[in-house]
């Protein structure tokens, strides 16, 4: 087993730990009827401004259909809107709205919640520990998706 195998499967293992056996973010989900999917277009939408249905069933790698749908069913809760560019009337953008950025800002703060009571019980020296790899890791994604960004751009 190669290294990178064990680290997916422990990774899978610590999310599954820490969040999916109490249910807390999936009840805030269900409540506010909202699929894990279109939460994370909705995230998408936020954290990537001008974002369009095929950028976002590209991010996500699902189906322009599928993305539409999910599309259609957020702007009827009244979570995103379409906007339609002022130079290409064709070209529509998909932004969150006030109550998505709230329900968002909610949603998070769940999570944060679930993970924390999660790990309550988990040594301070080992939390430490978390925190440097977690980081790092991130730093490193960070900087791949900056090259990966930079990488399009030159091929256009």
């Amino acid at each position: 087993m190669k290294a990178d195998d064990r680290l997916g499967a422990l990774l899978e293992a610590f999310v599954n730990e820490v969040s999916h056996p109490r249910g807390r973010a999936l009840s805030f989900l269900a409540k506010s009827q909202v699929t894990v999917d279109q939460a994370i277009l909705l995230n998408h939408a936020l954290t990537e401004p001008g974002s369009t249905p095929t950028t976002l069933a590209g991010k996500m790698n699902l189906t322009l259909p599928s993305v539409s749908q999910m599309i259609e069913r957020l702007v009827s809760q009244g979570l995103a809107r379409r906007v339609e560019d002022q130079h290409d009337r064709r070209k529509r953008t998909i932004e969150p709205t006030p109550k998505a950025k709230t329900f968002l800002a909610r949603f998070r703060s769940v999570r944060i919640e679930e993970f924390e009571s999660a790990i309550e019980h988990v040594s301070e020296g080992t939390r430490r520990k978390l925190v440097t790899a977690i980081t790092e890791a991130l730093r490193e994604l960070d900087e791949e998706a900056v090259r990966q960004s930079n990488h399009q751009e030159s091929k256009s």
